[in-house]
């Protein structure tokens, strides 16, 4: 059975709260309420209705978009906002939300990743040795539709990847397909997993954002380590260039979070190192890597999340 065809198939069984894995985005305290600061300006509240329409879109975007809007005018705090207006979702969930919204988002990002990184990669290339940073194959499936992984396969992610029809469906084939390694808060050595220069292919589509501040030379040098010179890194990172960007960005995971169920006590807890991409890739280069000067933007998504591609030398 051909792998997207396994998706629909197996969407009979998914129940509508599932579909999401919620531990892409790991965990901060914020200074400011990121609701009323995008939704207290006219502008900045339409900039982020795109994102709710055109990226995330778990629920019908307009009722949404509404009931953040009206929470956020009744409410002082994002900790009342984000309780409040999560308690108030089942009110706009349409019957057969997994079938309208849910299993359409993810296989609509999971399309798009893989249409942007097969235009980064080049269609027809050969890699040999591949690691998936986040997630347990999400996008893997999708991407040997159009290039030639070979090799040894490895998953680093928070949970070890099982059997049910979620995980199924979340990587698309019945089989796991790769070994795990824990992600373990970015605290992993990938060194003590994987070969030295033994990878020619590892994708980041989390971004480094959640890296605390003091792991992030360890945790890009590991992976460097792990793959051989001419090596390709695909990143997907968000570009904050002003403290506008970084709030909107930072509305974009409350909202994620909230919307798949998480408590206010995780999301509050969510390292957030927001960056410009002038930066990522200034630092990304000193660890060993040449950016390739290749940049692409999801149309429509005001988060302004960028994928990349870097060369280790």
């Amino acid at each position: 059975m051909k792998r997207r065809n396994f998706v629909k198939t197996a969407l009979l069984f998914v129940s509508s709260t599932q579909l999401f894995s919620t531990n892409l985005f790991p965990t901060d305290l914020f200074t400011k309420s990121n609701f009323k600061f995008i939704y207290g300006n006219n502008g900045l509240k339409s900039e982020f209705f795109k994102f709710l329409k055109n990226v995330f879109n778990l629920y019908p975007e307009n009722k949404f978009h509404k009931l953040i809007s009206d929470v956020t005018a009744v409410k002082n705090t994002d900790q009342e906002i984000y309780k409040t207006t999560q308690s108030k979702l089942d009110s706009i969930s349409p019957i057969l939300t997994s079938v309208r919204y849910q299993l359409p988002a993810l296989m609509s990002q999971k399309e798009e990743m893989e249409r942007q990184t097969v235009l980064l990669l080049g269609e027809g290339t050969v890699y040999n040795g591949y690691l998936e940073i986040g997630s347990s194959g999400r996008y893997l499936d999708y991407l040997e539709e159009k290039v030639e992984i070979k090799g040894k396969r490895y998953y680093a992610d928070g949970k070890e990847p099982g059997y049910s029809v979620v995980e199924m469906i979340d990587r698309g084939q019945i089989c796991k397909g790769a070994t795990y390694i824990p992600l373990a808060n970015y605290k992993t050595k990938y060194s003590e997993f994987i070969p030295a220069q033994s990878l020619d292919l590892v994708t980041i589509y989390i971004g480094f954002h959640h890296c605390p501040l003091e792991l992030r030379v360890p945790f890009i040098s590991s992976i460097r380590d792990t793959m051989r010179a001419g090596g390709k890194l695909i990143l997907r990172d968000h570009d904050c260039d002003t403290e506008e960007q970084k709030t909107l960005v930072a509305l974009a995971h409350d909202v994620f979070n909230m919307g798949t169920s998480e408590t206010w006590e995780y999301n509050n807890k969510e390292i957030r190192n927001f960056y410009s991409l002038d930066f990522i890739c200034e630092f990304v280069e000193k660890i060993g890597f040449k950016f390739t000067k290749k940049t692409i933007f999801q149309e429509g998504d005001p988060t302004k999340n960028a994928l990349m591609i870097f060369t280790k030398i």
